[in-house]
């Protein structure tokens, strides 16, 4: 479990205690998915994704807002993606919690074949929390996964798909506590909000927090 040590120990003493074990427990369990080739992520083109995704965030209002510890970012894009930009952005002096809950195994509807590899390759480069004030709540956008064909592939597919809410999240009281006066959703333009994010919203906004969207632009995957 030394790789979800570095995600806990690089979320800091607030939110590493949230950082789910599934998608650990299930590196030990299963290994890591073998990909086909075709359906590999390029890893190279990854490092550069999430460092250029991050270095133009910043250059927002709601990249300074998150920098400086006044709004928390909830990033809501496909795992790999958001893993790559967990790193990007802990270079430049945000902290990334890693709050995927996947129980990866071969056969299951969530498989991670993508996720998974990204959570090892950006675990391993991360360094402890230094007191960076700022929050990337990172979710995998695959969590829902796809929809049954039919009743009978409930019965032939181990069942991993999981929700986002305030059971994966630092409770709302804490998160105040510490500064955080909004929550900004990151996700890709066109990208409806799903029904797990929108209901995790309305209770933050019934605690007090504001809640405001942030579309990537299409072109910024471009990189």
């Amino acid at each position: 479990m030394s790789l979800l040590r570095r995600w806990k120990n690089a979320a800091g003493p607030l939110a590493g205690w949230y950082i789910p074990a599934a998608p650990f427990t299930a590196l030990e369990l299963y290994g890591s998915p073998q990909i086909p080739l075709r359906e590999r992520m390029n890893p190279a083109r990854l490092d550069s994704l999430g460092h250029s995704l991050a270095q133009r965030l910043m250059l927002t209002e709601q990249g300074q807002a998150v920098q400086s510890g006044e709004a928390a970012m909830v990033i809501d894009l496909p795992g790999a993606i958001s893993a790559a930009l967990g790193l990007g952005l802990q270079e430049v002096g945000i902290t990334p919690v890693l709050l995927f809950n996947g129980l990866y195994r071969p056969d299951s509807f969530i498989e991670g074949k993508n996720s998974l590899p990204a959570i090892i390759r950006y675990g391993s480069k991360l360094k402890p929390w230094s007191g960076q004030p700022g929050y990337a709540f990172l979710l995998e956008r695959e969590r829902t996964g796809p929809e049954p064909p039919d009743i009978m592939s409930l019965w032939r597919t181990f069942d991993n798909r999981y929700h986002a809410g305030v059971h994966l999240f630092p409770p709302f009281e804490k998160l105040k506590n510490s500064g955080v006066t909004a929550f900004i959703d990151l996700r890709l333009a066109g990208d409806e909000l799903p029904n797990d994010a929108n209901r995790f919203y309305r209770e933050a906004a019934r605690s007090g927090l504001d809640v405001f969207q942030a579309a990537l632009p299409a072109d910024w995957l471009l990189d």
